[in-house]
């Protein structure tokens, strides 16, 4: 019973706090630039890239939110086109988020430096809401009685990048539910759920030989939500292909800091750890988030042996 109430306090607390918390928030965006955008597809340096990041709030909490994420995408040379899929896991106390889709971006080159992408995806999402975690003080509410929906989902996106900078517009859920929403907006007409909009952009600057200063922007803009824009801003130093460090500020108080390192040519491992300037807590449990990326890169991964690949 009492880890019952705790997911109740929990629930209302993230709602109320986060405000409808929509775009899956990572502090490693300009890593995983895939997930807000679909046209960020074949982007990377590497012909074929996937990522893992796990976000955990709140830890040792019952019924904190956690999530996962899983994307990978192959780009290929000779077509100016990338395929790859995207994958989510999340939970917050009673509710869960599932989703699922396939992606695909055209690359169009407007110089030997600039590029021009656009991007699609389609998939599915499940949201749902087990009753069975919460007390409920009327018996015949919406909540009481959970629900579980499975929807399709699908966006579009288009970016302009370069080997030093990138900036892309990303509309991931232009068919989708809101996840937020109570059990009663579940059931409103696909077309008439509130839209995400996601404003993506950063510049490598060269300070020496191997040392660099990579400053990123994220601004996330919910018209349903009445505190609908969000914005993140950051800032890297980057030690070439060895290490990186910096830190996150965000609009609505947070801030964090990061650092990664490469553990190979083809891994890349970070660590972030987020927390509200303003101290705030519930249940005994701190606003404290633990981020952890696992990023992969290949060259040639489908390639045929013997065969040449052909270099853009």
């Amino acid at each position: 019973m009492k880890n019952k109430i705790k997911i109740s306090v929990l629930l209302i607390a993230f709602v109320s706090t986060l405000k409808a918390q929509e775009l899956p928030q990572l502090n490693s965006y300009m890593f995983n630039q895939f997930i807000y955008n679909p046209a960020s597809g074949g982007m990377y340096d590497a012909d074929f890239n996937a990522s893992f990041a796990s976000r955990i709030q709140w830890a040792g909490t019952d019924g904190a939110p956690l999530t996962g994420y899983m994307w990978a995408d192959h780009r290929f040379r000779k077509n100016s086109m990338s395929v790859g899929i995207l994958a989510m896991y999340e939970t917050v106390g009673a509710k869960t988020n599932n989703e699922f889709a396939a992606n695909f971006s055209y690359i169009l080159r407007l110089t030997n430096k600039l590029k021009l992408s656009f991007g699609l995806r389609a998939g599915i999402a499940s949201y749902g809401f087990d009753a069975s975690k919460i007390v409920a003080f009327d018996s015949e509410d919406d909540l009481a009685i959970g629900y579980r929906k499975t929807y399709p989902k699908f966006g579009g996106g288009a970016q302009l990048y370069g080997r030093k900078f990138y900036v892309g517009l990303g509309l991931p859920d232009l068919g989708s539910i809101n996840s937020n929403a109570s059990p009663s907006d579940v059931d409103k007409n696909f077309f008439r759920k509130n839209k995400n909009f996601s404003l993506l952009g950063g510049y490598r600057f060269k300070i020496s030989d191997g040392l660099g200063l990579f400053p990123n922007a994220k601004i996330f803009y919910f018209p349903g939500n009445n505190n609908g824009v969000r914005v993140d801003a950051s800032l890297l130093v980057e030690i070439t292909d060895y290490f990186w460090a910096g830190g996150n500020f965000g609009s609505l108080g947070n801030a964090a800091l990061m650092a990664g390192t490469f553990i190979s040519s083809r891994f890349r491992f970070m660590y972030a750890y987020e927390f509200m300037l303003k101290s705030k807590s519930i249940s005994g449990a701190a606003f404290n988030v633990h981020e952890i990326n696992l990023m992969v890169q290949f060259d040639d991964l489908f390639a045929r042996k013997n065969k040449k690949v052909v270099e853009e």
